[in-house]
């Protein structure tokens, strides 16, 4: 084969470190002049077209649309110059093979992999831990008679196991009713098991009564209790989520208050509403603030 023109994913706003590739606006075999627009990237601040530098054939595209989080400089096309034949093109040794795709751009196969690999199994090992959503005070039971909630339906609203749920099991273990219990450690007498189930299907609830990983809906049915849907969110919004994070942690604050007696106003503001003139108690506010300042 023959070296093609390389075609870097370019640095489309200053603090641009990645972005995600929207759309090919060429596809392979097309002629491309200089200055024609060859795919859409979206950076962190919006998305824009990116332009060829150079004359040529769009020979290969390395960098299908919809890829994510491809770094800064990584190669996502090659070109060949008119005449010569695009399909011969010599493809770099770290270009197409998404395992390849590790040297130039780490973030682009993690991202790959990311959402389709990484929520599967939370759902296969998640739920069995955290079916049950326990009230405090079932948990406190449970807890502490080493009860396996998972032997009673939940009575709550939405499914939360409840304080009398917890009491119903503990009269059912009392009376003497041997409640097996799954093997959850090894097969040790079954007081020792049941502590480690109680906390093991708590694991993770300690903080609130509801599961700290709920399972993940799937698309195109109907949202099972509990599930929620996964929006990746935007380069635009997580830049904004970064920036406000780094105003919080990167500059000093500090807070005052002080107390207000505001009853001539709020009687003001009712003589106005009766004239349809609707004003805000924060307009007075910003009133006063900007004739204390003049």
């Amino acid at each position: 084969g023959m070296p093609g023109i390389k075609i870097f994913m370019p640095a489309l706003s200053p603090t641009m470190e990645e972005g995600n590739i929207v759309k090919w606006l060429k596809k392979e075999g097309e002629t491309v002049n200089a200055g024609d627009a060859l795919c859409e990237i979206e950076t962190d601040k919006a998305v824009v077209t990116m332009e060829s530098n150079d004359d040529g054939i769009l020979a290969k595209i390395l960098v299908e649309e919809g890829s994510k989080n491809v770094r800064l400089g990584s190669l996502i096309g090659l070109l060949v110059e008119e005449g010569q034949d695009w399909k011969q093109v010599e493809i770099p040794a770290n270009g197409i093979d998404p395992s390849s795709l590790v040297s130039p751009s780490p973030a682009l196969t993690s991202a790959h992999a990311g959402p389709s690999v990484s929520s599967p199994p939370k759902l296969e090992h998640q739920p069995s831990k955290l079916e049950v959503r326990l009230s405090p005070a079932a948990r406190n039971i449970l807890e502490t008679h080493g009860l396996d909630p998972s032997k009673v339906t939940p009575s709550g609203p939405r499914g939360i196991f409840t304080k009398e749920d917890a009491l119903k099991l503990l009269q059912e273990k009392q009376k003497g009713k041997p409640i097996e219990l799954k093997p959850v450690v090894s097969p040790a007498p079954p007081q020792a098991t049941a502590v480690p189930s109680a906390s093991q299907a708590t694991a993770g609830t300690t903080s609130y009564p509801r599961p700290a990983v709920p399972p993940i809906s799937t698309p195109g049915q109907p949202p099972a209790q509990g599930t929620f849907t996964e929006i990746p969110a935007s380069n635009i919004r997580r830049v904004i989520a970064k920036r406000l994070t780094e105003s919080k942690t990167t500059v000093p604050h500090a807070y005052a208050a002080a107390d207000c007696d505001i009853d001539a106003i709020l009687k003001l503001r009712k003589e106005l509403a009766k004239d349809d003139i609707k004003v805000s108690v924060n307009d007075f506010i910003i009133k006063a603030t900007a004739v204390t300042l003049k």
